[in-house]
């Protein structure tokens, strides 16, 4: 994956025909889900039908796969039937994964769908897993697990140990849906607290937000032109600790500038 998504949206297996229309619409990559939204019916004629699809197209954007829970019989068969057509694929990421173990047999490009106390409970383990890129966070699956509601306040204990373990280990992560898709002030509002304790992207469910979530996380013009600013302006200079429009800047400061470059595919080592 060469960057990790800021606006994935949910696309249902069986509406294919979505994905097209939805990269059109400015996402930077689809979740095409096998799991909660294909009724148990449908997930084998579904499967092969995503393999079919997979098999005939090239995309240049970002696609995740959400396969079935891996210890049971359909997600064993998704992780089985796509894996032949892996190179279509960004990554997969894993429902309910509650232990490190499971992962040990499967690709080096997974996303682990935190959503049970369980998962909570091992999260350092499981960010550890040579095979995780990225931690995602299921807020309403966990959230009726735990018997709250899916507010910022009741979930941010999670968000927050989500945010140190994969920080820790180098990984990308993934806030939960927003699940009001007409509360766009609302979304917004989220969006924003999501990026500020750190995470690189927030899952979509309808089309909608797509616009709300990538202005939230995504640096504009005069945030890139800061960053330039700063950047150049600290190289040029012997000292450790420099003064920018009185702000006192150092290394860090400057590491999180060129994190905000490359969000937008700058490099940070190559600007003008």
């Amino acid at each position: 994956m060469n960057k990790f998504p800021v606006c994935p949206i949910f696309i249902p297996a069986n509406r294919l025909e979505w994905v097209e229309k939805t990269f059109d619409k400015g996402t930077d990559a689809v979740i095409i889900d096998l799991e909660d939204s294909v009724p148990k019916e449908q997930k084998d004629e579904t499967r092969n039908n995503l393999f079919s699809y997979l098999d005939s197209h090239d995309f240049d954007k970002t696609i995740l796969i959400r396969v079935n829970p891996v210890d049971g019989e359909f997600g064993k068969e998704d992780m089985k039937t796509l894996s032949e057509v892996s190179s279509k694929i960004d990554a997969f990421m894993l429902p309910k994964i509650e232990q490190a173990g499971v992962l040990n047999d499967l690709p080096d490009n997974l996303i682990a769908l935190i959503e049970t106390p369980k998962s909570i409970q091992n999260l350092e383990e499981i960010s550890c897993h040579k095979n995780v890129i990225g931690i995602a966070l299921g807020g309403a699956d966990l959230s009726a697990s735990l018997g709250s509601d899916m507010s910022w306040d009741s979930l941010l204990f999670t968000r927050s140990k989500i945010i140190i373990e994969a920080a820790a280990n180098n990984l990308f992560t993934i806030d939960s849906p927003f699940m009001n898709i007409e509360d766009i002030s609302s979304l917004e509002n989220e969006s924003v607290l999501s990026n500020g304790l750190g995470f690189d992207g927030k899952a979509a469910i309808h089309p909608n937000q797509i616009e709300t979530i990538t202005k939230s996380f995504l640096p504009n013009e005069s945030d890139i032109q800061e960053a330039k600013e700063i950047i150049k302006l600290f190289n040029s200079s012997s000292e450790a600790v420099i003064a920018y429009k009185g702000k006192m800047i150092d290394m860090p400061i400057v590491l999180s500038m060129e994190k905000r470059l490359r969000l937008v595919g700058i490099d940070p080592k190559n600007i003008d």
